[in-house]
């Protein structure tokens, strides 16, 4: 039960840059490495930077000429009117084509071209756009680094369990060659009759609860190595092989701020992404100019034509089996400009402008947050460290009081019930003084993370 209890205080091993002192045992960057690399959620992460970059050529092509071709076959059957200058014929003193003329015509259409276009000057949004998508590239790696601060976090915290369970074996281990001992001694004493057979089942009782311990331990020992294994993918024989000493981390003498806080970079480019995004919007309203090119060939078959009540002649109907042209060239420049367009453009700056305001919020409220909270974990960290003194002279007391107590039971001074009360205390005030070093560390590692300092100490 008292393992459980404490099994509650689990702290991260962790380093700082830049200091002499070694806080992070080198053993531990292998399994931080390998569940860097095992994360899906970090595999996501980078996913969502490779479709950002993605983004970024799509937009970057636009600058391109964009070349296209174009195969059409159609007919064609349209009624008209068609006025032709007036032609006179002397010899026979008629004019022809006098006013407006009435036709239908009909004919085979099949055309096959390359047309070619260019941005010229796009109103600065493919550049505004293009720096954008930088910005949130740059902001979605720093949220990659702070997810490896967590998986770093995870993975030293685990293994700080683990090294705790070592220190609880001591103790169940030693408590119970002590007491067989005294059971040994009792035996005997029971045999000459000067001890009572509750003496016996009672030391007995504790060993048993020891034993039970023990399973508890087993149990969640198995359980961690499971994790380490689906966090790492490496087997449990290499992860056993990492064995180091819980103690405590003095940092007293170092400072911390903010500066490398992943998650206020990501927030701080993602408001300069969506500044870009505000002057593609205002870009939008300027004129577009692009270069464009085309040829086709062009064939015209089966064509009638019928001119309807032409003078003298009366209906006039012509025909041409093929009229083809090739090559067709067209070479220009060209411009669009939105005049009016319903209020999009003004509704676009405004949703523009609000998501600037709306992060710029999330940015001045993350900082005010985290400096508080690196503020807590400061005060945190000093009163941990204080207590340490506390639960040390704790358990010096008790190991002392251990020694009496076993020299004054040896000796018929005091009973069974005292000689175990005294085992217990020194069993609660170790494991009590293990968990505060702990507490502590895990005070230390809270300040590290919430600086952004976790994950380089490892890593350097």
């Amino acid at each position: 039960m008292l393992i459980i209890r404490y099994l509650s205080f689990i702290p991260l091993l962790t380093s700082i840059s830049g200091f002499a002192q070694q806080l992070i045992d080198p053993q531990l960057r292998l399994p931080v490495e390998k569940a860097i690399e095992s994360s899906y959620e970090l595999k996501n992460k980078q996913l969502e930077v490779e479709k950002n970059n993605y983004q970024y050529d799509e937009v970057k092509g636009k600058r391109q000429p964009n070349l296209s071709a174009i195969v059409l076959g159609g007919y064609l059957n349209s009624n008209g009117i068609i006025d032709i200058p007036t032609k006179s014929i002397d010899i026979l003193s008629t004019e022809l084509f006098s006013g407006n003329q009435k036709f239908n015509t009909s004919a085979g259409l099949f055309t096959v071209g390359v047309n070619a276009t260019q941005i010229i000057f796009s109103g600065l949004q493919i550049p505004n756009a293009l720096n954008a998508i930088q910005e949130k590239s740059t902001a979605l790696d720093y949220l990659k680094e702070a997810e490896k601060e967590t998986i770093t976090k995870d993975i030293l915290q685990t293994y700080d369990q683990l090294m705790l369970l070592v220190k609880v074996e001591e103790l169940i281990s030693n408590s119970a060659k002590r007491l067989d001992k005294e059971h040994l001694k009792v035996q005997k004493a029971i045999q000459n009759g000067l001890a009572i057979p509750y003496d016996r089942e009672k030391i007995k009782l504790a060993m048993l609860e020891l034993e039970a311990r023990q399973v508890e331990l087993n149990g969640n020992r198995q359980l961690l190595y499971k994790k380490l294994e689906t966090l790492t993918h490496l087997s449990e024989q290499d992860l056993q092989q990492i064995q180091y000493e819980i103690a405590p981390i003095d940092i007293l003498a170092s400072s911390y701020t903010l500066e490398n806080k992943k998650e206020l970079k990501a927030l701080e480019h993602s408001v300069k992404a969506y500044e870009f995004l505000y002057q593609k919007e205002k870009g939008s309203h300027l004129p577009q100019v692009f270069a464009f090119a085309n040829t086709n060939y062009t064939s015209i078959f089966g064509s009638r034509f019928k001119l309807k009540d032409v003078d003298v002649l009366g209906d006039v109907n012509l025909k041409m089996n093929q009229f083809s042209m090739f090559p067709n060239i067209l070479i220009g420049i060209g411009a669009k400009w939105e005049l009016l367009d319903g209020g999009q453009h003004k509704n676009k700056l405004a949703q523009a402008k609000t998501d600037i305001l709306i992060n710029e919020n999330k940015l001045r409220d993350s900082q005010e947050k985290l400096n508080l909270l690196l503020s807590k974990n400061k005060i945190d960290y000093e009163t941990s460290t204080e207590k340490l003194k506390v639960n040390n002279q704790q358990n010096t007391i008790a190991t002392n009081n251990l020694e009496i107590a076993s020299r004054r039971f040896q000796e018929g001074l005091i009973d069974v019930t005292e000689r175990l009360a005294a085992e217990n205390d020194y069993y609660k005030a170790n494991l009590g003084y293990y968990a505060q070093i702990l507490d502590q560390r895990s005070k230390t590692y809270e300040l590290l993370q919430t600086s952004g300092e976790l994950f380089n100490q490892i890593s350097n």
